[in-house]
């Protein structure tokens, strides 16, 4: 034995403690990560809640994804709209469903989890070829154009949630096309599109066309066939699938689609070409007052206009940079010698910013109606706008000039997150269904039919403890309502009650009830809902007509 080992004890090698340190490090900075997505989803749930957004269009798909839970996967027997969200939003709700039961909650929590991975997605691409503080400043630019958005950006985003999920699987396509290359990243996203395409047509403006496009801009840029075939490829690819497996599902027996959606005529789109800009300059705060502003001051309000700015002057630096890039050609050694091309990725968000901006265009009718479509352009530009932020940062050319930069956009985003604050401090919204649904069984009313935004709300805010199925006016009365529902929900039941809310059609629906099951033994009003009980029970027949 050494004198240095007197004792038996082994002296700890130097790089011990640096070892230790290594280890952990995947660990520590795992559990930062994990810990900043849980805030991000109680925050954007927070947001959400309070944009008192829920409704029987978001219950509806709550429903169905409580029938794939079930094992209904084809859902046979349902009608369902267009957009059924049968493979994006429905099939995160069946998870949800099957692990947490039906519940309220799930109407804010699943829009929320949705916003949040699709936030964090935008964050990794500003992270793909800039670390340290230009890395940080793009992903502060994502989370303070979607996070600390404006009321009204909330309120579609976070609030309705419609065809989120739908972007978030383009996003993930257009990352995994990165590259532009044939492999593992070219068959995810071939699969991501052809499955969100099952639930969501939407997805061939959001993510198939851009793809193609994309592929064909990267041809002219590099002057050949190669550079691009593989995104044409991808994006010819998913929708052939897509559309072989619908055939499939049909066959087999997938639910029924209802009506197609119904194309602007052409003074509507020529009109909603001007929309474009006015709505959108509502939505991410460079103008105000079209939307509601959720109770923010109007000087909070008006800050969002600075991101609004920097969003518009990053989506016309790459449109310069992409015709240039066409025009000009790439000569081979101006290609990076490892990893992707950063203008790939950028092409691909910048002509999905303007491809889903046509859905609005050629889908949106008057008075605003359809706006929703905007909300899916403004994300693809927040995340592009990172991209250009972190890479503009890294190339400020003073120390002065970083730090002010530093302050400024601290200043900014500290302005936007008080917006999000103020508006979170004002009470939550009541929700009249949940006072109806405690009514009901207070009264042990449990199955009942009722108008359509009376219908599946209610059923959700009981936690199916009451359930509601949705009817309509027919030709000779009350009817299943033929979209939006099942045919099980139907077959064989006796109902107890009718419900409507108050509205233009109030009268009609107590018409036609009472033509239907006669004239009802009680007539109650139970806040903003009126509810007739007979004494019979009432049959609704799942096939009009049949």
């Amino acid at each position: 034995m050494t004198e240095g080992n007197a004792g038996g004890l082994t002296p700890e090698p130097r790089n011990a403690g640096a070892g230790r340190r290594a280890r952990l490090r995947p660990l520590a900075i795992s559990a930062a990560m994990v810990t900043a997505f849980t805030g991000l989803v109680a925050l954007l749930d927070a947001a959400a809640v309070h944009t008192g957004a829920a409704d029987s269009d978001k219950a509806t798909t709550i429903l169905v994804g409580q029938a794939i839970g079930d094992g209904h996967f084809l859902l046979h027997g349902w009608i369902l709209s267009p957009g059924s969200y049968w493979t994006s939003d429905a099939a995160f709700y069946a998870l949800a469903v099957r692990l947490f039961g039906l519940r309220p909650e799930l109407f804010y929590t699943e829009p929320a989890v949705v916003a949040a991975v699709t936030i964090s997605v935008g964050i990794f691409m500003t992270l793909e070829d800039r670390r340290g503080s230009a890395g940080f400043a793009g992903a502060v630019a994502v989370v303070a154009l979607l996070v600390f958005a404006t009321p009204a950006m909330d309120f579609w985003f976070v609030g309705k949630g419609f065809h989120v999920a739908t972007a978030l699987y383009a996003l993930v396509a257009f990352g995994a096309m990165r590259r532009g290359r044939f492999g593992w990243g070219w068959a995810l996203a071939v699969v991501l599109l052809a499955f969100g395409m099952l639930g969501d047509l939407m997805i061939v403006a959001y993510g198939a066309a851009p793809l193609f496009v994309s592929g064909l801009v990267a041809i002219l840029r590099e002057r050949k066939w190669q550079s691009g075939i593989a995104q044409v490829a991808a994006a010819v690819a998913s929708v052939g699938i897509g559309e072989l497996a619908l055939r499939l599902a049909n066959a087999l027996g997938r639910f029924k689609p209802g009506p197609t959606l119904r194309l602007a005529n052409l003074d509507q789109v020529l009109t909603n070409l001007g929309h474009v800009f006015t709505y959108a300059a509502d939505l991410v705060g460079l103008t105000n007052g079209r939307f509601a502003t959720g109770g923010v001051p109007l000087a909070l309000l008006g800050v969002h206009a600075v991101g609004a700015l920097c969003m518009a002057a990053c989506l016309l630096a790459v449109l310069v940079n992409l015709v240039a890039g066409v025009v000009r050609g790439r000569s081979q050694n101006q290609v990076l010698a490892s990893g992707p091309e950063p203008w790939r990725l950028d092409d691909m968000l910048l002509i999905a910013t303007f491809g889903s901006s046509v859905t609005f265009v050629i889908l949106a009718g008057a008075n605003g109606h359809g706006v929703h479509f905007l909300v899916l352009p403004i994300v693809f530009a927040s995340v592009l706008t990172g991209r250009m932020v972190a890479r503009a940062w890294s190339k400020v050319p003073t120390r002065w000039a970083f730090r002010a930069l530093a302050i400024a956009g601290i200043a900014v985003s500290l302005s936007f997150g008080a917006g999000l604050g103020y508006a979170l401090s004002n009470p939550e919204p009541t929700q009249p269904a949940s006072f109806l649904a405690t009514w009901l069984q207070a009264h042990n009313l449990r199955n009942g039919i009722g108008g359509y935004w009376s219908a599946a709300i209610t059923t959700v805010e009981s936690g199916g403890a009451v359930t509601v199925r949705p009817v309509s006016i027919g030709l000779h009365g009350m009817q299943r309502t033929m979209s939006q529902s099942s045919a099980g929900w139907y077959a064989g039941q006796r109902f107890q009650f009718f419900v409507y809310g108050t509205s233009k059609s109030s009268k009609r629906y107590l018409m036609f009830a009472t033509r239907t099951w006669g004239t009802p033994a009680h007539t109650y009003e139970v806040g903003r809902y009126h509810v007739l009980v007979w004494d019979h029970p009432l049959s609704v027949t799942p096939f009009p007509g049949a």
